[in-house]
């Protein structure tokens, strides 16, 4: 056999191998949804997001595939920076070719990637995003987390009533979640006849609040409230407090006092955390966190998040499952109507603007722990 021979032999057989990959790339896209999953997988909020990023990841390990449809997750870090979440989504749709995003945790990446969904017609879904602007950002929008809004019919009335605070210096992260937090903190506490005396914001890349909160211990406060975006924030916050002698102010903090890194630090003790109410006697919860645990093999730092999460890849499996491949309009349809489905994280319903109503609750930071007060 002349080289010439070999040589063309080689060059059909190449030919033939490809021809395979290239059947078993279109009968495997036929086949496969793909969903495209940006979080903070590094910068100060991949600590908070690691346990919603583990969640998904054990509830899709859990269920890969639904009524003979499969599933693939495809994952790129976001750093909670809008800009690359922008990139992160664009990659998935042009490269990737994915029929649902998904933004595991900032409300600004989640921001950010709403108009590419509208324009590309798919779903932007996500499990933890609360600021209020999610609301109307578009008919392709959806979340299992409620809206920051829902602060001011709930846990503003604990700080003025229970508590008996009338008058508050806020300090705030400028960030998406953090603002929408605090305004909606605001208008709460104010309709209710509250007094903000000031505000003041910090950069999520800042390492110094001492002249913030020095600047509004001096207006007298009968307590700070403060809206971080981050457990690293929260704790460079309240060591910084202890520094400055601000110890005998009550805090009111955001959801990210109560992580398990900033529960764990000495100087939170006293301060106040922000969380969805939720059952953890729920079995479903039970099951995760034991799920949870032997995947990962620790414990989550704060049920609900995980919880959220869980859920969330949950309601998009079951979405695909009653729907054709690469069926848009179908997926949107079936969120929609998502009514009293009963997950880890409680009872979920979407409502008109693919919203889910959550409760709040005002918990105590005591010994480590979050306490009722």
């Amino acid at each position: 056999m002349n080289k010439k021979t070999i040589f063309s032999l080689i060059v059909l057989l190449l030919i033939a191998v490809a021809a395979i990959l290239v059947t078993y790339k279109n009968n495997e896209d036929s086949n496969t949804v793909k969903i495209g999953y940006f979080a903070p997988l590094t910068g100060p909020a991949a600590e908070t997001s690691e346990q919603m990023f583990n969640s998904f990841k054990l509830a899709y390990s859990q269920n890969p595939s639904v009524n003979g449809k499969n599933i693939k997750v495809i994952y790129e870090d976001d750093g909670c920076d809008p800009k690359k979440a922008v990139t992160a989504a664009k990659k998935f749709i042009e490269v990737d070719k994915v029929d649902i995003l998904v933004s595991g945790v900032c409300s600004g990446s989640t921001l950010a990637v709403a108009p590419i969904a509208e324009a590309n017609k798919i779903i932007l879904f996500t499990p933890v995003s609360t600021t209020p602007k999610l609301t109307h950002a578009g008919d392709y929008v959806f979340r299992v987390s409620g809206s920051s809004d829902n602060v001011a019919s709930s846990t503003v009335l604990e700080v003025y009533n229970k508590l008996n605070i009338k008058r508050v210096a806020v300090l705030f992260e400028t960030a998406d979640y953090p603002v929408g937090w605090k305004d909606a903190f605001k208008r709460g506490f104010v309709n209710l006849g509250g007094q903000v005396l000031s505000e003041e914001g910090f950069a999520t890349r800042d390492t110094d609040m001492k002249s913030q909160l020095l600047k509004l211990s001096s207006l007298k406060p009968e307590a700070f409230v403060i809206s971080a975006n981050s457990v690293v924030s929260v704790n460079t916050i309240a060591n910084q407090m202890k520094q400055l002698g601000i110890t005998n102010i009550p805090v009111i903090g955001n959801e990210y006092f109560g992580f398990k890194q900033s529960l764990d630090n000495p100087n939170t003790d006293g301060f106040y955390s922000t969380l969805y109410k939720f059952d953890s006697n729920n079995v479903s919860l039970v099951n995760l966190k034991k799920d949870y645990k032997a995947m990962f093999n620790k414990l989550p730092d704060v049920e609900i998040y995980s919880a959220l999460t869980f859920d969330g890849y949950n309601v998009l499996k079951d979405v695909i499952g009653k729907c054709q491949i690469h069926d848009e309009s179908c997926y949107k349809k079936e969120l929609y109507s998502i009514r009293g489905y009963e997950g880890a994280s409680g009872i979920i319903t979407i409502d008109e603007n693919g919203d889910t109503y959550r409760d709040l609750i005002l918990k105590k930071i005591q010994n480590k722990e979050l306490v009722d007060f």
